[in-house]
């Protein structure tokens, strides 16, 4: 063999071997599979490695770790206090791992459906970023500086040192302590490891309040200790603000849809008034959010409240202004109902507005009254008229007019004068739903019962006559309404025991609950 190809061989023995014995940085690079476009598919999901709680595709931790969380994990999985899921990937490419771990947390459904009670821990070692992300359920145990504090105190401190197996360890054992507070110290002797990590948190936490004069029912993860830098890592939650002003903007939509029906209501093309109160809540989402809502929340409260008040204050002005100041004996009963159905489904607005508008309904209620009893002369003989009440007016209407007056249809006003002249006023109950009898041309057909000709069954609909009774003439009116189909109670049984087995099979296939849950947004990151 040559001196040359001596050389080569050589040369590319040492190469081999120098690339055998290289091992990967700590922060070394991700594997090619995993990628900003597709670490959602690259990283299984726990509950397909064997119903465990740990998805390490990188294999950065040890086995005996990932043994040791799971255990712990599951525990805590069936008391269905919480379900937590930890990720560690050497990296993730060019995504953020808030957004990473928000899209894993919802794309697994971390969690039971009914509480929200899922976490997830996310590690991306090239990015040295460490993020939680929580359930609605636990904010309230979880908020998102506990989270943060969690993070602090116990995880980057090892997760610098490159430690990631006690980082982790470390982080799980205090969320478990905040979930389940431990027995007070000292412990009796130690004898796993799971012991000892949690005896590790249970000690420091001891310490921590014995160091700042903590109550010893006080947990030190409340209490922010002298130098811990919030601004770098931890961002305040955002304001609930945007979330009330969405619902005072819907509340605020719903009135304004009350107040165009009632105020344009029987007024003919007025139909496109309908955009003033959809351009107004627009209007006011605008000006909130382009402005700051912390800077206009009581600006957007204060223009949602008191734009509805200018408007009524001007409807209820222009119906003032446009009330007669005196009616004609017998055009009263048609003022009457105009004043009636202006003011419809607006009484309410006295006590939501009250300022003012009390003022004003006290007004109205007189004027209605007015406009029924004031005085005035008899149109034939010009003797002043007096309004009749019980016996004596009763002897002035028919009998059919008597009937609408009982079941408050049509109520008479009857006036008569000295020589005996009578008058008779009719003033329709706009709420009543009562109509005219065809037969005797009364308002005295009254809404009636079902009479059912065929009963249904579970094979076919039945049938039956709707009849409406008139309350004077007792003529009958008859509508053929269709009784629909019973429900088969077979067909609702088998699909109860179908759903009931296979919900008893998807149960036995799993203990994990994680089986629904969805990020609540919450949580915290920081970077080591």
């Amino acid at each position: 063999m040559s001196l040359l190809r001596l050389c080569v061989l050589g040369w590319w023995v040492l190469g081999l071997l120098s690339g055998c014995q290289r091992e990967p940085d700590a922060e070394g690079a991700a594997p090619a599979g995993i990628t900003a476009d597709n670490y959602l598919t690259a990283i299984p999901d726990p509950k397909t490695l064997g119903e465990t709680y740990v998805s390490d595709p990188d294999q950065v931790l040890q086995p005996g770790t990932i043994a040791a969380l799971n255990a712990r994990l599951d525990s805590l999985d069936r008391s269905r206090r919480a379900h937590i899921d930890v990720v560690v990937v050497r990296s993730i490419g060019e995504a953020v791992p808030k957004t990473a771990a928000t899209a894993l947390f919802n794309r697994w459904k971390i969690g039971e459906q009914a509480t929200n009670n899922g976490l997830l821990i996310l590690l991306v070692l090239d990015q040295r970023r460490v993020e939680f992300e929580t359930g609605y359920g636990l904010e309230a145990d979880l908020p998102d500086i506990i989270c943060f504090r969690i993070q602090q105190r116990f995880m980057l401190e090892p997760a610098r040192a490159g430690n990631y197996d006690q980082a982790v360890q470390l982080g799980v054992a205090a969320l478990i302590r905040r979930l389940s507070p431990a027995p007070p110290l000292p412990r009796p002797v130690l004898r796993t490891a799971q012991d000892s990590t949690q005896y590790y948190v249970d000690s420091l936490q001891h310490a921590l309040k014995a160091q700042h004069g903590l109550l010893g029912t006080q947990d030190p993860l409340d209490t922010a200790l002298p130098g811990e830098d919030l601004a770098g890592n931890y961002s305040a939650p955002e304001s609930s603000a945007p979330i009330g002003i969405l619902v005072v903007a819907f509340l605020t939509l719903i009135l304004y849809l009350v107040l165009w029906y009632c105020t344009t209501r029987g007024l003919p093309g007025r139909g496109w008034l309908i955009v003033v109160p959809l351009a107004l809540v627009v209007g006011l989402l605008v000006l909130a959010f382009n402005y700051g809502v912390a800077d206009s929340t009581w600006a957007f409260l204060l223009l949602a409240y008191g734009l509805p008040l200018l408007y009524l204050h001007g409807y209820f002005g222009w119906q003032y202004y446009r009330a007669p100041g005196s009616v004609p004996p017998l055009e009263r009963p048609q003022a009457y109902k105009q004043r009636q159905m202006a003011h419809r489904g607006l009484a309410f607005t006295a006590y939501l507005f009250p300022l003012g508008l009390m003022v004003y309904w006290s007004w109205y209620r007189r004027h209605l009254a007015t406009l029924r009893t004031a005085p005035f002369a008899c149109p034939t003989c010009g003797q002043p008229m007096q309004l009749l009440k019980g016996k004596a007016e009763k002897r002035h209407l028919l009998p059919g007019h008597q009937a609408e007056e009982a079941i408050k249809t049509i109520d008479y006003d009857v006036w008569e004068c000295a020589n005996e002249h009578t008058i008779s006023l009719a003033y329709p109950n706009p709420d009543s739903e009562v109509r005219e009898c065809p037969a005797c041309k009364h308002r005295t057909l009254k809404p009636g019962r079902l009479r059912v000709e065929q009963a249904a069954t579970t094979q076919a609909a039945g049938w039956g006559w709707q009849i409406e009774t008139c309350h004077f003439c007792k003529h009958e009116e008859k509508t053929r309404e269709v009784i629909p189909r019973l429900p088969d109670p077979s067909t609702r049984t088998s699909s109860s025991s179908s759903y009931s087995s296979s919900s008893n099979s998807s149960s036995s296939s799993s203990s994990s609950s994680s089986s629904g849950g969805s990020s609540g947004g919450g949580g915290a990151g920081s970077s080591w």
